[in-house]
């Protein structure tokens, strides 16, 4: 494949790490760089050894890049996305990529209008184990799905919290964990299953000192009646981290990055009908079940995105399936906030009032 240019906007993150690898393929070309921190970027730029550019203005004009990677902080994310691609860049932008849905839609729009492609940094869809796991509800398997449950804890202290003053507030963050930790987890959730039909969550600050939730706990349901539980936080530590599927034939669950399948044989969902037991003992079996390729880094993205910018594959998260998780993080944070279930899709008018709301009363 021919090398592409890329350029990078929000160059003094601490992620920029994470996409060095693929920053560093033989398809992509680096070309210039841009942070709104002249002294850290400039600095970056040297260590990178190409050109600063003192805005992104001036950047997409005089770079001409193919491919614009942004890491700027994510309140920032739909502005910027949406002049690269009017520029008539392609974007790749990190996670998440909007704080509210309605920005997200007009990222998509952008990305439409200008014939470009949007992609989002959601890496761990290509991940062996999440690829085993989709390959086996696809194949049925697991039979109705019924539930899925996940649990995961991001432990934060308040040094984070204070770290750049904008963590932990409305106004520059977005949110607390369902917009800084929790994207990834609540991706895969709708990466897997599509969003819920509805939801009902509690977003809680139970243990640090900052104006946003560091717990959210939530029940979602599915339009095809499967239910589902989710609890995420920066406030706890020391505990498994758990992604269970059940279906009416077994389930799958990876506890603290360990793949198992429990298989029910026959289909329980066939016993409960035709057993002449009213309690039936039931034998469940342990499966080998091994992860698929997958490196579930950054690097696999932008293989994707370069492949699907010259051969048309598909992206593996697009503008419009990783807005998904999105909208579900805003609809758990109105359903707190309005203390009621919440449809989806979700009513953009009402979470944007709610957001301007929070935001106005932001320190």
């Amino acid at each position: 494949m021919a090398t592409l240019r890329h350029a990078i906007i929000g160059v003094g993150a601490s992620i920029l790490g994470g996409h060095r690898p693929g920053l560093e393929l033989d398809t992509a070309e680096l070309v210039g760089v841009t942070d709104v921190n002249q002294e850290i970027g400039s600095a970056r730029a040297e260590e990178l050894g190409v050109p600063f550019f003192a805005d992104h203005h001036a950047l997409l004009a005089e770079a001409k890049p193919d491919v614009v990677v942004i890491l700027a902080p994510h309140p920032f994310h739909a502005s910027l996305t949406i002049d690269a691609l009017d520029a008539g860049a392609h974007v790749l932008v990190e996670k998440p990529m909007a704080v509210r849905a309605s920005e997200a839609d007009a990222m998509v729009e952008a990305a439409e209008r200008n014939g470009k492609l949007l992609a989002i940094n959601f890496q761990h869809r290509t991940r062996g184990d999440i690829r085993a796991i989709q390959q086996l509800i696809q194949s049925g398997e697991l039979g109705k799905l019924q539930h899925v449950d996940m649990v995961a804890a991001w432990p934060r202290t308040a040094k984070y919290y204070a770290g750049g003053g904008w963590r932990g507030t409305w106004k520059g963050e977005g949110g607390g964990v369902l917009m800084n930790q929790a994207p990834h987890n609540l991706d895969l959730i709708c990466h897997l299953f599509g969003l819920p039909a509805r939801v009902f969550a509690w977003t809680r600050t139970v243990l640090h000192n900052i104006e946003t939730e560091d717990t959210v706990h939530a029940i979602c349901e599915w339009p095809n009646g499967m239910l589902g539980s989710l609890h995420i936080t920066t406030a706890e530590a020391g505990r498994s981290e758990r992604f269970e599927i059940v279906g009416s034939a077994g389930s799958v669950q990876i506890i603290d990055s360990e793949l198992t399948h429990r298989r029910l044989s026959p289909d329980f969902a066939e016993i409960a009908k035709t057993s002449d037991e009213a309690m039936p003992k039931l034998s469940a079996d342990d499966v080998a079940i091994k992860p698929l390729d997958g490196e579930g880094n950054h690097r696999e993205i932008y293989r994707n995105l370069h492949d699907a910018i010259q051969n048309g594959t598909a992206l593996v998260a697009d503008g419009a399936s990783g807005r998904q998780s999105l909208e579900l993080a805003n609809a758990l944070i109105l359903s707190s906030h309005t203390g009621a279930p919440v449809e989806l899709p979700l009513s953009r008018q009402a979470y944007d009032e709610l957001f301007s709301k929070l935001a106005g009363q932001s320190a």
